[in-house]
């Protein structure tokens, strides 16, 4: 992408989700934009050193009520500051929008592995719900308590006989109703087509 439209998705002082899958588990790890042009974004996460480069890496970040994402690589660290710079290339930036998948007022079970960033530090939970409704693009989800917003999930469910696992991100934390809407960012192997036709089967 070029710099003008890196600029108007991802300004410097932006903060950002940068979501890796490290040996087929998530690990969200919270950045700042400080260069637009390389994409440099800074961290004090220590376990970005521990990556094997280049990797692709899913960025998510809010601009307001919106949710943004982007895919791209991440092609190496450098020491800057107090923390790290990751180098980001290849980026491809897109808003997420929920309302072009059509939703299904499906209830099952989910599983949901957390991945939170609390005061630099990682929090893992394993967790249960259940789905309010179901689409392509995420979930509205029961859950006492609710989880953090901005936490990293590894969702899984079985809807019509289909095992489905996919890389989410928690958009929407409501404390009082207990639920949380969460946005898929990835799916592993074929679960979006799995999702597909058991969501279709359901309808």
């Amino acid at each position: 992408m070029s710099k003008q439209e890196i600029s108007k998705y991802l300004p410097v002082d932006s903060t950002v989700v940068a979501a890796f899958m490290i040996e087929g588990r998530p690990m969200a790890i919270s950045c700042l934009v400080t260069s637009e042009a390389p994409l440099y974004l800074f961290t004090k996460d220590l376990r970005v050193l521990d990556v094997a480069y280049p990797v692709a890496v899913v960025l998510v970040w809010h601009r307001g009520v919106d949710v943004l994402k982007g895919e791209a690589e991440a092609v190496g660290t450098m020491p800057w500051k107090s923390g790290n710079v990751l180098e980001i290339r290849r980026t491809n930036l897109k808003e997420v929008d929920r309302r072009v998948y059509p939703r299904y007022s499906v209830r099952v079970p989910v599983s949901l592995r957390s991945v939170t960033d609390v005061q630099s530090s990682t929090v893992i939970a394993v967790c249960q719900g259940e789905t309010k409704d179901l689409s392509l693009g995420g979930a509205w989800i029961s859950m006492d308590p609710p989880l953090p917003k901005d936490s990293l999930v590894e969702f899984k469910c079985e809807i019509e006989g289909e095992q489905i696992r996919a890389l989410g991100l928690v958009v929407h934390e409501n404390k009082e109703g207990l639920s949380n809407g969460i946005e898929f960012m990835d799916f592993f192997d074929d679960s979006r087509e799995r999702l597909y036709a058991a969501l279709k089967r359901a309808a």
